[in-house]
């Protein structure tokens, strides 16, 4: 490898005739899985290079190589603000998990947490963005996240992956995505069908919050507010209207995004007063966060323990 050879290394990791020249000790001493591997006694028929002993590993060199970028150039190789790309982030959780480096596992996690989170508030901005500060995603990476969960045992990571799942048009669910090592990235065939099923309730939910939205703030509006004007009228039902007018992808893709941003800027355009914008943003952060609540039922998994309820 011309980025991972250490001249004077000990030990020579061969991962799909990709070799990489590291130090035992450095390895061993991160790893009791390495200190397993090297212990194993040497025999005369063992292969080796240069006076060093030859390992092979069955791991893809590209994803090998993170982690050993990390353990043989300091663990904040990668800076803790830097954002990376989700692909780098899952194959230094998942390799660490594999090789029991126990903090780099628990450091990258964080990263993938930090987008598929708890909160429905930093989860509207996330996926917005299609990342957090310190890692950036897209739709698909939702199949990675899902067994990286089952892999590590983050729960928490569910709800969100699983509802970003259901964002995938109905082919990319049903076909598997293939990873670096030639293996295919897929769902079970049961949290598959949850999903499909789940879509559909998705699609009600965002129907359902924006007419009794619309119906709520109106009523409420009228018996408050005594100058309530027909431009206010107007713009509650538009607003009720434009949402069920949307195709079902862009629907789904807003079943759970706050309208905050529009609604204030309707205010500053004076198209509707202050009374009726803050009773709407009010009211619509209630049915978000009750439905939020709701969402791990809705996609048919349990809810994690650190769950809102």
């Amino acid at each position: 490898d011309e980025e991972i050879w250490f001249s004077d290394g000990s030990v020579i990791l061969l991962a799909h005739g990709r070799a990489f020249k590291v130090y035992q000790g450095l390895l061993a001493n991160s790893s009791d899985v390495f200190q397993g591997l090297f212990s194993i006694p040497q025999s005369s028929a063992m292969e080796t290079y240069e006076g060093c002993p030859i390992v092979r590993l069955t791991d893809h060199p590209e994803e090998l190589r993170h982690l050993l970028r990390v353990l043989t150039n300091g663990k904040r190789y990668y800076r803790a603000d830097e954002p990376l790309d989700f692909a780098t982030v899952a194959a230094l959780v998942r390799l660490s998990h594999k090789y029991q480096v126990d903090d780099v596992r628990d450091a990258y996690l964080a990263r993938m947490k930090s987008c598929f989170c708890t909160d429905v508030k930093t989860w509207d901005v996330v996926s917005r963005n299609h990342g957090s500060g310190v890692m950036k995603y897209c739709d698909e990476d939702a199949i990675a996240a899902v067994n990286i969960a089952h892999l590590t045992g983050e729960e928490s990571m569910l709800p969100s992956a699983l509802f970003t799942y259901c964002l995938l048009n109905t082919r990319f669910l049903l076909d598997a995505s293939p990873r670096l090592d030639g293996t295919e990235e897929c769902l079970s065939a049961e949290e598959t069908i949850k999903c499909i099923d789940a879509r559909s309730l998705l699609l009600q939910n965002m129907i359902g919050i924006a007419v009794e939205l619309s119906d709520h703030v109106l009523a409420a509006s009228v018996q408050r507010i005594p100058h309530f004007t027909d431009g206010c009228r107007t713009v509650l039902l538009s607003l009720r209207d434009q949402v069920l007018y949307l195709p079902p992808r862009s629907l789904l893709r807003g079943a759970l995004s706050s309208r905050e941003n529009t609604i204030r800027s309707l205010q500053i355009d004076g198209q509707l007063c202050k009374s009726c914008a803050d009773s709407f943003c009010n009211a619509e952060e209630g049915y978000l966060r009750k439905f939020w609540a709701r969402l791990p039922q809705v996609l048919g998994t349990s809810a994690p323990v650190d769950w809102p309820r």
